[in-house]
């Protein structure tokens, strides 16, 4: 007849094993729709440079805001002042043919800040560009 010895150690590697594999349907990511765009209330810091719009010291940042929202656009830096911010339906710029100014205040701004409280009718996607020059701005995708 064979004897069997228990060895703990090897019991433990297998439960430390097991226990490590299993799967408990938890996550450590955060919650994707409260994360997805910027919260209400958000000011965005607006500076040139290089004849690009900076937001946060981020070129060209692209934007995710909500419908329904608050943000402003703080453009009183002394590098805005030949720079007018606008809300635009298109990336062109250089001219306010394409102007958004639904809900939007102090559009065209060089030394205040645009706020913009996002309609729920407000097009999937907008951008924020200067009136006197093309190429400048980024988009804001609109949720």
């Amino acid at each position: 007849m064979k004897k069997y010895l228990f060895n703990p150690l090897f019991c433990f590697f297998c439960l430390t094993v097991i226990s490590c594999g299993t799967n408990d349907n938890t996550t450590d990511s955060t919650n994707i729709e409260s994360s997805s765009y910027s919260d209400n209330g958000t000011t965005y810091t607006i500076t040139v440079n290089s004849s690009k719009f900076y937001i946060d010291g981020v070129l060209t940042k692209s934007l995710i805001l909500k419908k329904g929202y608050t943000y402003y656009f703080d453009s009183t830096d002394s590098t805005t002042n030949n720079h007018p911010l606008f809300i635009g339906t298109t990336s062109s710029g250089g001219n306010y043919s394409y102007e958004y100014t639904s809900s939007v205040t102090n559009s065209r701004t060089t030394n205040d800040t645009l706020k913009i409280l996002v309609p729920s009718d407000s097009p999937s996607t907008l951008y924020y560009n200067c009136g006197n020059h093309v190429s400048m701005g980024g988009s804001i995708t609109i949720n």
